[in-house]
């Protein structure tokens, strides 16, 4: 299952609904909120994210489809084994400026969601990475479109997302990945 979720197709999801999010903050909540919260079901995430919804709006109920299918993505993204979980931020054709903002809004909600459930962990890495998610949500995002500029922000990009996984990993070991010592001999 290779659906990728595409931001440009998702940022106006949120339009029709009574929310204060953007697109990439919901996600990071969503991504946060799944680190801290195992068995984190839609209506968890919804309930964060919206303030009210009407299923029989059919703009509301669309957008609650494209939500539903944005979190299940999401979940099968962060447990898939090859590490092929992508954050939900503008793409390498919209402006600078706009791929920084988005990844800001994305930390600052990615921060939200892990502050939803009390984390507990001495991981010194994780704590560190979480650390790190807190500098870059308080980042400027006007960048000037440069090169360089562009190759920077695609690095820290590429710094939260394997960062998203090493916390994710580090607060819900997955069982699959266990191999037991005796296997080793």
């Amino acid at each position: 299952m290779n659906d990728q979720l595409d931001y440009d197709e998702l940022k106006s999801t949120l339009h029709h609904l009574n929310t204060d999010d953007t697109i990439s903050s919901a996600h990071g909540i969503l991504c946060g909120f799944a680190c801290v919260r195992p068995e984190l079901n839609l209506d968890d995430w919804l309930n964060e994210v919206l303030v009210s919804i009407d299923l029989t709006n059919l703009n509301e109920k669309s957008a609650h489809e494209a939500l539903a299918q944005i979190f299940n993505e999401t979940l099968s993204q962060l447990n898939d084994a090859t590490l092929d979980f992508q954050l939900l931020i503008a793409d390498e054709d919209a402006r600078l400026g706009e791929q920084a903002n988005t990844l800001i809004e994305w930390c600052q909600g990615y921060l939200v969601g892990l502050g939803l459930q009390k984390i507990s962990t001495t991981d010194e890495d994780a704590l560190e990475m979480i650390k790190d998610f807190s500098e870059i949500s308080q980042l400027d995002a006007d960048l000037i479109d440069t090169e360089q500029n562009a190759q920077d922000l695609n690095e820290i990009i590429e710094f939260v997302r394997m960062g998203t996984l090493l916390i994710q990993e580090t607060l819900q070991p997955s069982k699959q990945d266990y191999i037991s010592p005796e296997t080793l001999h």
